[in-house]
């Protein structure tokens, strides 16, 4: 199979890229810098790289023909404001430019489950005449996965502080593994092209559910303070230093988990009725 992937900066589309690797596909990734590629995925012989820039259309060399395959991985952290938006749907649509003068066969739109594009997005997929899916994913749980960073490094501190609102906020983390599994399973397949699927764990938990889940898990005993309302610059600067995230990701990151993130429908167990990992045995596989 011929597969095409930007965005690869993401932790899910790193982690999509190995895993087709092993499958010996053939992967070209469309990179902005080579210098912020992983090293140590470019000696493989069924791995390419095209260094470009979709906002400008410029590239180092043509795409590959014939593509089985496109991935576009969208990263929240660049949907914040009008500015941001706009530079997303310019990058979207020059991205399916490029796909369709490559005959690609089935265009993948990845995101998490609240993005405030989400309309626009499918509205430019629809226009483009390519096989499309969009896909919204809720937290990964992984062993480099974002969210895992943020309980790592908080664990650390001797007191952990936070506000209800985002201690009570719930969503369906899903394993890392489980969610290459179903991106696996819609790659190239008939069954889901045109229509949009949401995937998420099995259980529904709220942020102080899983922090607590983790730290038993990790066999680290602190203490969680819970205040009854802390405003939002404070949230991004606890989860700055606390969580060791840069400003700007901390920032988007609160804004983001400041309500449900929930799928909102299931369907796509009806396609591919796979039993995905409880946050329990996600983090065991994460930590192991």
């Amino acid at each position: 199979m011929n597969i095409l992937l930007t965005g690869v900066n993401n932790y899910l589309g790193q982690e999509l890229v190995s895993y087709f690797l092993k499958k010996d596909y053939w992967v070209t990734c469309l990179i902005r810098s080579e210098t912020l590629f992983y090293a140590n995925k470019k000696t493989e012989k069924n791995l390419s790289t095209i260094q470009g820039d979709l906002i400008r259309e410029k590239y180092s060399k043509n795409f590959p023909e014939d593509l089985d395959v496109a991935f576009y991985f969208s990263y929240y952290i660049a949907e914040r404001g009008d500015i941001y938006q706009e530079l997303e749907l310019l990058s979207l649509q020059n991205y399916i430019k490029k796909a369709r003068r490559v005959n690609c066969s089935h265009l993948i739109y990845v995101l998490p489950l609240r993005s405030p594009v989400i309309d626009e997005v499918k509205d430019l997929l629809e226009e483009s005449y390519i096989p499309y899916t969009i896909i919204r994913t809720s937290n990964i749980v992984g062993k480099d996965s974002l969210l895992m960073q943020i309980f790592k490094k908080m664990t650390k501190n001797l007191t952990i502080v936070s506000n209800t609102k985002l201690a009570k906020s719930r969503c369906q983390p899903i394993a890392l593994s489980d969610a290459i599994a179903y991106l696996d399973f819609i790659s190239f397949n008939p069954a889901v092209f045109n229509q949009s699927f949401d995937i998420g764990g099995p259980e529904i938990l709220s942020y102080k559910e899983m922090l607590l889940e983790f730290m038993k898990l990790s066999k680290v005993k602190r203490t969680v303070i819970t205040l009854p309302f802390v405003h939002t610059f404070f949230s991004t600067f606890w989860l700055s230093t606390s969580g060791g995230l840069p400003k700007k990701i901390a920032g988007a990151f609160s804004k983001n988990i400041q309500g449900d993130l929930l799928c909102e429908d299931n369907k796509i167990h009806d396609l591919f009725p796979h039993t995905c990992l409880t946050f329990k045995e996600a983090v065991l596989e994460a930590i192991s």
